[in-house]
């Protein structure tokens, strides 16, 4: 299924802070996910309404949103076996207000 991704301001800024390489394979999994589906990448349910996109060594957390929307609530570099609880106790602030 095929959903429009759209990305919190703070983490169009984490993304810019990560090196080219990561940069261009998040957007690549990002244009999968809007022209191909959500299937197309790899995806795990967290906690409740969080999920994460897995690409390679870096992780998106996202909800999803009516109207087909991935809203990206945090992105960065995956360091450890476990995603950090911090990492998803922030997106859940993050996306409570949007």
């Amino acid at each position: 299924m095929k959903f429009k991704v759209e990305k919190l301001d703070v983490v169009n800024g984490e993304i810019a802070r990560l090196q080219q390489e990561q940069q261009d394979l998040l957007k690549s999994e990002y244009n999968l996910i809007e022209t191909q589906g959500i299937e197309f990448v790899r995806v795990k349910h967290l906690q409740s309404k969080i999920f994460e996109i897995k690409s390679k060594n870096l992780r998106s957390l996202f909800r999803y949103q009516e109207g087909k929307i991935v809203l990206i609530g945090v992105a960065f570099v995956k360091k450890t076996q476990k995603t950090p609880r911090e990492m998803i106790k922030l997106a859940k602030q993050r996306l409570k207000d949007v």
